[in-house]
């Protein structure tokens, strides 16, 4: 008996996800991939990778952000509390700190829509939330979170799945997804060309959510790792040497996401490196989570330069 609980926190304390699932994600559009290509020759040519552990000083990026909360009804006030908030953003300045990236937290919307709570009508939801310009980071975090209705597959470019498989009475089938930069966009475009923009997430996965084992607030480092350009490290699923992954020098090649927190994994043996496990863009459980590579945080700030800044 669960006294003193919504429907929704019973709901979620029988979810246990065994795996990561399967991703929904798609390729990056040929736009972003060019992108990533001419930046990695760029940042090849000049030697222009942040040193990541002395953190060398680096000119500070501050995006703002806003943050919509999104429950079926006021009986589950209670599920996404003021704490779980205060700690996802403390998560989230700790994550990117050493890439001299901070989020400035504008406001939070709480919203009880039970449509919206689970991610119905997103054009209509995001028309009526969505803050600031394009290079404002809205992040919506949904009660119970389905997949995309505009479209979000695993072959639909610049949207990520970072995908669950369904278990108990919860109905959610992602954790989270995202827009990855879209090099169409710039400081003339209208705001109806980017509104759906930004990062949805399941609210169970923020720090002290009901979601074992991905309940520390790592699905929103991970998506937004996507709004600020990265693509998951095992992107392409493939040892081949004609693979380009993620276009990350110091990530090594990854046929396949890992799921939960394995000791050691290599997917790619005649590849130079083993799987980057606690890395923020593979798919492993919250507890294994650690960092970005030098590489990927000066792909982060010059797709920022290059792509948000601005617009």
């Amino acid at each position: 008996m669960f006294l003193g609980m919504t429907d929704l926190q019973m709901k979620c304390a029988a979810l246990t996800p065994p795996t990561r699932g399967f991703c929904a994600t798609g390729p990056p559009g040929d736009p972003l991939r060019a992108e990533h290509e001419r930046l990695n020759t760029l940042e090849f040519q000049h030697g222009l990778a942040v040193n990541y552990e002395s953190r060398e000083v680096v000119k500070p990026i501050e995006i703002a952000t806003w943050f919509h909360i999104l429950l079926g009804s006021e009986d589950d006030t209670n599920t996404v509390s003021d704490d779980m908030i205060a700690n996802q953003v403390s998560y989230l300045q700790n994550a990117y700190q050493n890439a001299s990236i901070s989020f400035r937290l504008e406001g939070i919307t709480r919203q009880f829509n039970a449509t919206w709570s689970r991610n119905g009508d997103e054009m209509g939801m995001k028309s009526a939330l969505r803050e600031g310009t394009y290079s404002t980071l809205n992040v919506y975090f949904h009660a119970d979170l389905q997949e995309s209705p505009l479209g979000a597959t695993r072959h639909t470019p610049g949207i990520d799945g970072r995908q669950m498989l369904s278990s108990g009475e919860l109905s959610s089938n992602v954790l989270g997804f995202c827009t990855l930069p879209d090099p169409s966009i710039n400081g003339n475009s209208s705001r109806t060309s980017y509104i759906k923009d930004g990062c949805n997430i399941l609210a169970q996965t923020m720090p002290g959510g009901l979601l074992s084992n991905y309940n520390r607030g790592g699905t929103a480092i991970h998506e937004i790792g996507h709004w600020n350009g990265l693509l998951h490290t095992f992107e392409g699923e493939s040892c081949s040497p004609d693979n380009d992954g993620d276009y990350i020098e110091d990530t090594p090649q990854e046929s396949k996401p890992t799921d939960g927190c394995p000791s050691r994994k290599n997917s790619c043996p005649n590849r130079p490196g083993v799987d980057p496990i606690h890395n923020f863009m593979d798919y492993s459980s919250d507890e294994c989570y650690e960092s970005f590579t030098p590489n990927q945080v000066t792909r982060m700030r010059n797709m920022w330069f290059s792509l948000r800044q601005a617009k």
